[in-house]
């Protein structure tokens, strides 16, 4: 009840406002998707991402939103550690664009990999053989397509 209020009393430009939805930790070699979303807007806005690292830029990525987006970010392979992830979006001040700016901190962490491991029977007996197909994914559940070089069973 109160927001039917305040939408009665206040003009619609105080009500402008955005979110920013990001991961908060990246993987170096994917392409991470940032959400934009612009409450109450009445024209597009472009959006501007960058990804930097120890002051220079990294990585960067743009478009125009209406109302909601999603903007994509190719994180270079190779990168650890800590990031700033920059975000702003403005237009033509003839316009009366809405213009915003922020920042926050993210993690980049190395492209990793996990091993499923199948076997065919929940229980084994002693002496029993055992089969078992293993499957190895990228961080995005992708098969990973290089060949295991040493394998190890205990």
């Amino acid at each position: 009840l109160l927001l039917l209020v305040l939408n009665h009393v206040l003009p619609t430009w105080l009500l402008r406002g955005y979110l920013i939805a990001a991961p908060s930790v990246f993987r170096s070699g994917v392409e991470e998707a940032i959400s934009v979303t612009i409450f109450n807007s009445a024209k597009e806005t472009t959006v501007q991402i960058q990804l930097v690292v120890k002051g220079e830029t990294v990585s960067q990525g743009h478009g125009t939103v209406l109302d909601k987006g999603t903007i994509k970010l190719k994180v270079p392979s190779g990168l650890r550690g800590q990031a700033h992830l920059k975000v702003w979006g403005n237009r033509h001040l003839a316009e009366e664009g809405y213009i915003f700016h922020n920042y926050t901190t993210v993690t980049i962490d190395s492209k990793g990999s996990s091993v499923f491991i199948q076997t065919d029977k929940p229980i084994y007996k002693p002496k029993q053989k055992v089969l078992i197909n293993l499957f190895m994914v990228t961080s995005d559940l992708r098969p990973v397509n290089d060949r295991v070089k040493e394998t190890a069973f205990f």
